[in-house]
Formats: structure tokens, sequence, C-alpha cells
């Protein structure tokens, strides 16, 4: 007989248990009181949620929730934890088919037709399929976007007063403004005892000579 992996009939009924896992607190056992009572899932449909949560580990076999179980309620990465167990759980598909989860319908009953070696007209397989697919819809499988998720928002005003940090201050030497040149030198002070002259061309001279010889820079 065919071992077939995990699957529910009412497997449009999954969102419904794993939305009330998030929402409620942590049970000391997830039963079907817990189920009709806490998370408001009467239907007896339900009840078959419970072997699907065991398979998946996030029940031990007495139904008391796991480290699994606890954090998939985080919703930072309760999708990737879920993609997680989904790949482990279904393990033999995930070996015929490395990206099961990107697989359509008809590609997913074509593969576990050839691993269970059943017929065409085997019942089953169908809910198999849906159940995983609707397992797939609540899961991540990349774990660099899941990662990405929880990173803190990156803040712009603070990477904005970094780089300023970082840039050098052109108003500290490019763009210093010019400043005025001083030149330095040597002053003299020249003391002239001129001769008593009325002749204006001696003082002409005296003060040619000044120029030419001591004035010049």
């Amino acid at each position: 007989m065919a071992k077939y992996p995990p699957y529910v009939n009412a497997y449009g009924k999954i969102p419904d248990v794993f939305n009330g896992i998030k929402s409620a607190s942590v049970p000391p056992k997830f039963t079907i009181d817990f189920l009709s009572t806490v998370l408001g899932l009467k239907s007896s449909s339900y009840r078959a949620m419970i072997p699907l949560l065991k398979k998946l580990d996030f029940l031990d076999q007495a139904s008391v929730p796991t480290d699994i179980y606890k954090s998939y309620r985080e919703d930072a990465k309760s999708t990737f934890v879920l993609g997680q167990q989904v790949k482990v759980t279904y393990s033999e598909l995930y070996k015929a088919a490395e990206y099961a989860h990107k697989l359509t319908a008809e590609e997913l009953k074509s593969k576990l037709k050839t691993l269970l070696g059943v017929g065409d007209d085997d019942k089953a397989i169908g809910y198999v399929v849906a159940t995983f697919q609707e397992l797939v819809k609540l899961s991540e499988f990349d774990s660099k976007k899941t990662s990405d998720k929880t990173k803190p928002p990156k803040d712009d005003k603070k990477s904005d007063k970094s780089n300023k940090e970082d840039k050098p201050d052109d108003s500290e030497d490019g763009d210093k403004p010019d400043l005025p040149k001083h030149k330095f030198g040597i002053s003299y002070t020249i003391n002239l005892n001129l001769p008593a002259t009325t002749e204006i061309e001696v003082y002409n001279v005296i003060f040619k000579a000044l120029k030419d010889n001591l004035l010049n820079e």
C-alpha cells in the first residue's frame, strides 16, 4: 500500500488554523476543545488539522506545541519556518523535484503518481496536491528574502549624516578663500646732507642717483 504524504480533505481550512496559531496564546495542549473554543473553529473538519500539525512538527505526539510552533508565531519569520517544515515533511517529493513548491497541480500529480506507484484513478493524490499547495501559499522558501524582512529599515537621515561626516570638508582645504599675499623685506633709513645750493640740477642729479642705486626693487 502506498504511503501518502500528509493531507487533509478540508484543505481550504488550513489558513484558518495557521492564522489562529499566530493570533492566540500558546496552549498547554493543542486540542479539539482549543480549536473550537479559543480559535472558534467549530467544524468537525478542523479535527484533521491536529494530525497534520504533528506531521509538520508543530505539535509533539502528545499535542504539546513545539519550539517550531512558537517560532511560527513570530511574524518576521513565520512563512520561512513553515516553508522549512514543508520541505522536511514532503522530503520524498523534494527528492524527486528540488523546487516542488514551484510546480503546477498537474506536475505535482504526475510526480506523486510516479513516487507512489498509483494510477490515474487514485483519489487521494488530489487531496495531497491541494494540501501541499495550501501550505506552500503560506510559506516562504527563499531564506534571503526572509532575512531581508527582518532587517531594520535603513535610516536615510542617518546615512546622509554619515556621508557628511565621512566627506572631507572642502572649506578646510581646496575651497579656502584666497588670502592676501604679503611681501617681506628690509627697510632702510637714509639721511642725506644736501649741499647748500640754488642750482636745481644738483638736486635732480642727487635724487636720480638715489633712485637708480638704492630705491630699485
